[in-house]
């Protein structure tokens, strides 16, 4: 009796004891391929214990390679804009940047726009008058006297002369005459004398004191331009006259 319950004794011993080396030698392995082991931490839940195998590379030093490039996905970039210029406005088209680039803030600079071209003259140009000669001159349907036809255009040779003479001709006279003084004005359908060509041969015939005289008289339609202009800008506008071509 007390053999068999020494035997069975000796069995349970030797039992747990191969339980114990082949645990031990479960738990060498796993440590040794890195892989993890698991155990209770007493609150009956699983806990997962990180190998502390080293990894290849793992304490390596760190990398001296060139940064990676700026282009790579979740790299940001350093702004290029100009200073005063929001990060937004950086890439906006030339001439259309906005923000503080004289030190204004939300203005939009545009390029400037080039000016329109002015509206022709709504009908077309008068017909020239008929030429007719005498004693080797065009004879004036309207003729100024003798004394007017002497008298000499003082401002004739000033640079700006035909410049202001088209100005001053623009305020009175462009409304009848039109733009290029061929008697198609807005004005000159409504008129019962129509406006002379001022670019024809029979106009450009007359002296430079002839055309003086009959600006400054007039003539009905025509009103008299010397009470609107000064001398010196009546002679500006016979500077100008002389620069029209037909």
């Amino acid at each position: 009796m007390n053999n068999c319950t020494c035997a069975k004794s000796s069995m349970i011993r030797n039992f747990v004891a191969a339980s114990l080396i082949g645990l031990i030698s479960i738990t060498s392995i796993s440590c040794q391929s890195g892989e993890s082991v698991v155990s209770d931490n007493g609150e009956g839940k699983k806990e997962t214990v990180a190998s502390t195998a080293a990894s290849p590379g793992a304490n390596a030093a760190p990398s001296t390679d060139p940064a990676t490039p700026a282009e790579s996905a979740g790299q940001n970039t350093a702004s290029t804009a100009p200073a005063g210029v929001k990060k937004e406005d950086e890439f906006a088209p030339q001439g259309e940047q906005k923000g503080n680039l004289m030190g204004g803030s939300g203005i939009t600079v545009t390029k400037a726009k080039s000016a329109p071209t002015p509206d022709p003259d709504p009908f077309p140009a008068r017909p020239t008058p008929a030429i007719v000669m005498k004693d080797g001159k065009i004879v004036q349907p309207w003729q100024a006297p003798a004394d007017a036809a002497v008298v000499v255009n003082p401002y004739k040779n000033k640079p700006d002369a035909v410049k202001l003479g088209r100005m001053y001709y623009n305020q009175k006279c462009v409304d009848c005459h039109g733009k290029s003084g061929l008697g198609n004005g807005w004005m000159s359908r409504g008129l019962l004398r129509p406006p002379t060509n001022l670019a024809s041969k029979v106009v450009q015939a007359n002296t430079d004191g002839e055309l003086f005289w009959k600006i400054t008289k007039g003539k009905s339609p025509m009103p008299a331009h010397g009470v609107r202009f000064d001398d010196e800008q009546r002679w500006y506008i016979v500077s100008f006259l002389r620069s029209l071509k037909q």
